[in-house]
């Protein structure tokens, strides 16, 4: 029987509380989990142990979570490694900084470890991706850019509220993948449920409704399929 792949995480933050709160659900979890309360030690323990996924904190002394994540981002070999961040830090220049500077998702702490532990399961286990990083994405005649908040379709802009956004952004970078509306949820806002899963159809009926393409296919049983070939 082939052996299950054991996902390795590396986690970076100075608190050792965090560290050990960490350390203990994502072990439970079946990863397999190095620690780093020095950032300045994280880049040659990340070329030590190979992580599949980097989790950040922001403020730490120097270099802070934003300036390792440019660091790392600039090294071959962590050109395609996940990195979230976790912070306490809610404000939105924060959390542009984070993404523009290569991370992947940005995760506050007030929203609780289940948040993380969904998305880490998101990207590693289900096979779906998260790259907020990514600035602007082009299919066909549709244009998302992430940093603008912005989506053209033939040149016309959409628009769409946060909730629309977010979930165009998604299917789009899953084309093809049908997703349950839980899947969404958890992928996109993790712990962060105030958008209830019968929510869901209603956005999805909204952007199709916007974009006036069959873009986003429902199926029988209520998952939903990014349809690349329609733009």
């Amino acid at each position: 029987m082939r052996k299950k792949k054991k996902y390795r995480l590396l986690v970076v933050d100075d608190d050792q509380d965090i560290l050990e709160l960490l350390r203990y659900n994502l072990e439970k979890d079946g990863y397999k989990v190095k620690l780093v309360a020095d950032s300045t030690k994280a880049i040659d323990t990340a070329l030590d142990f190979h992580p599949d996924l980097i989790i950040l904190d922001i403020m730490m002394p120097h270099p802070n979570g934003i300036e390792l994540c440019r660091d790392i981002r600039k090294l071959t070999d962590f050109r395609n490694t996940y990195i979230f961040f976790l912070t306490a830090k809610s404000e939105g220049y924060y959390q542009q900084a984070a993404l523009d500077t290569g991370g992947d998702d940005y995760i506050e702490k007030v929203m609780g470890l289940r948040a993380l532990t969904q998305k880490v399961a998101t990207v590693l286990r289900k096979k779906f991706t998260i790259r907020k990083s990514i600035p602007e994405l082009r299919i066909g005649n549709l244009v998302i850019n992430r940093r603008s908040q912005t989506v053209l379709i033939n040149d016309r802009r959409l628009e769409l509220s946060r909730p629309e956004f977010e979930l165009l952004f998604f299917l789009a970078q899953n084309p093809g993948k049908e997703i349950a509306a839980n899947q969404l949820l958890s992928s996109i806002w993790g712990s962060e449920n105030y958008i209830a899963d019968g929510s869901v159809e209603m956005y999805i009926q909204n952007l199709t409704n916007k974009i006036g393409l069959n873009l986003i296919q429902r199926t029988p049983d209520y998952r939903y399929r990014f349809n690349a070939g329609s733009v």
